[in-house]
């Protein structure tokens, strides 16, 4: 009589990860068509200064974030009228906010970043958190639910839409406002379809002392774990914007989004699948122990196949998809694949920790890594240049993740010896993709990494 339940339960997170990662796939190749496309289109500094504003953007939003998302995914009570028009409400007056923050902000950031254009786009970009306050608070209660199948299919239809806009905004002005004015209407899409995801829902302006209460309680750990993980995860945007040339910062901004891809599928799987399974069970911690024992090793598995193999290929990735303007970027690839794995378990970890309501742990892992970065990276860009910074940035994910395995041993649920032995398993499957690629041609050496012009 338990194990039938088991059985559904498992097949049910198996549909979900599948969804999610097949979804998440479809997305990616979608943003990395675009990607290459506008590379061919635009120039490197073009995506130097769109790295700034994209960083200033979240910089703004991550800083004042309460956790109006994860308050709706944990709380019992989000389907009522009361819980969701109230943070709604709450969203709108802090997009709003936003934006006029965003709006103010844009004379003293191109004053400090020495570039004349930030005061001209940075006003456009307040639309973003006008747009953003304004999406309907449908997609948190889908994730709630967990139902990633209407998540995936509206992301989808959302990303073709933005990877349209796109091109033709750069077909008809290769400029910096190709970028700029491709963004907003992606952002005015994603807010008027998030009002057709729930069929009848029609948040309405209202305000419920108890809820926003309850919503700032969790929020406020919340808010400083955002806070954190924004100057943790975006430091190195913001130290480089100023310290290296923005064709330089271009090219790593390629690297990094490439690098990303795989990041963000484990975010994805973690807020969509682990954070809302965790939650659920975080009263049964034993239940929880068992159940992540089952299918985490799973999971980081097929991470560790992603991962070494991305590592391998990635100067022929480099040498296929971009010119000779973006192939320093091939160098950095296998370094800030290095750091993807680390990041890969420390975001699930992080979901975990999450999931049972210890943000605070989430805090002192992103405090860690930003630690290292704010010591590491100014010494590492004068001695070493741009390869010493990578190798900070990739080690600065090591560091993050240390504190989320302390946290979890001591909540009960230790995974130390599995990470290890899958740790292993990348690094050996590394060599193996490496080896083969030298074997046939492929590589100048198993640690030789160059962009083959010939491509």
């Amino acid at each position: 009589m338990i194990t039938l339940p088991r059985a559904r339960v498992s097949r049910a997170n198996l549909s979900r990860v599948g969804w999610t990662t097949g979804s998440y796939a479809v997305v990616q190749v979608l943003r990395l068509a675009n990607n290459v496309i506008l590379a061919r289109l635009l120039a490197p500094e073009l995506f130097g200064i769109m790295l700034i504003v994209n960083t200033v953007r979240t910089g703004i939003e991550l800083l004042s974030d309460i956790g109006i998302g994860q308050n709706v995914v944990r709380a019992p009570d989000a389907e009522e009228p009361r819980f969701y028009n109230t943070a709604w409400t709450l969203q709108v007056i802090r997009g709003l906010l936003l934006g006029g923050l965003c709006l103010a902000a844009s004379i003293p950031l191109s004053n400090f970043y020495d570039s004349p254009v930030l005061a001209k786009i940075l006003p456009v970009a307040s639309l973003f958190f006008i747009f953003t306050g304004f999406e309907s608070i449908g997609r948190a209660l889908l994730q709630k639910r967990i139902d990633v199948v209407r998540l995936g299919i509206f992301e989808i239809g959302t990303t073709i839409f933005s990877v349209i806009a796109y091109i033709v905004l750069a077909l008809i002005t290769p400029t910096i406002w190709a970028l700029m004015l491709g963004g907003v209407l992606s952002s005015a899409a994603l807010m008027l379809g998030s009002y057709l995801l729930i069929p009848g829902l029609r948040p309405k302006f209202a305000f419920d002392r108890d809820v926003a209460i309850r919503m700032f309680s969790f929020g406020r750990w919340v808010f400083l774990s955002t806070v954190v993980y924004f100057l943790a995860m975006n430091f190195d945007r913001l130290y480089m914007a100023k310290a290296l040339p923005l064709a330089v910062l271009g090219v790593y901004g390629i690297a990094r989004s490439l690098a990303d891809i795989l990041t963000l599928l484990a975010n994805r799987l973690s807020n969509m699948v682990i954070f809302p399974m965790v939650a659920r069970a975080s009263d049964d911690r034993e239940g929880l122990r068992q159940a992540l024992t089952r299918s985490r090793p799973l999971l980081l598995a097929a991470a560790a196949v992603a991962t070494s193999l991305f590592a391998a290929l990635s100067d022929l990735i480099v040498g296929l998809l971009y010119d000779s303007r973006y192939h320093e970027a091939a160098q950095m690839l296998p370094i800030l694949a290095f750091g993807v794995w680390f990041a890969v378990l420390a975001t699930i970890n992080e979901a975990v920790v999450m999931g049972i309501g210890r943000p605070v742990y989430s805090a002192i892992a992103n405090v860690s890594k930003l630690i290292c970065l704010c010591i590491g990276l100014p010494v590492a860009v004068v001695y070493h240049g741009i390869t010493g910074a990578v190798w900070v940035i990739a080690g600065s994910e090591a560091v993050r993740y240390l504190p989320l395995w302390w946290s979890q041993r001591r909540e009960g649920l230790p995974f130390g010896v599995q990470d290890i032995a899958l740790t292993a398993a990348a690094v050996g499957m590394f060599v193996l993709w490496r080896a083969a690629l030298w074997a046939v041609g492929l590589a100048s050496g198993i640690f030789a990494f160059t962009a083959p012009s010939v491509f």
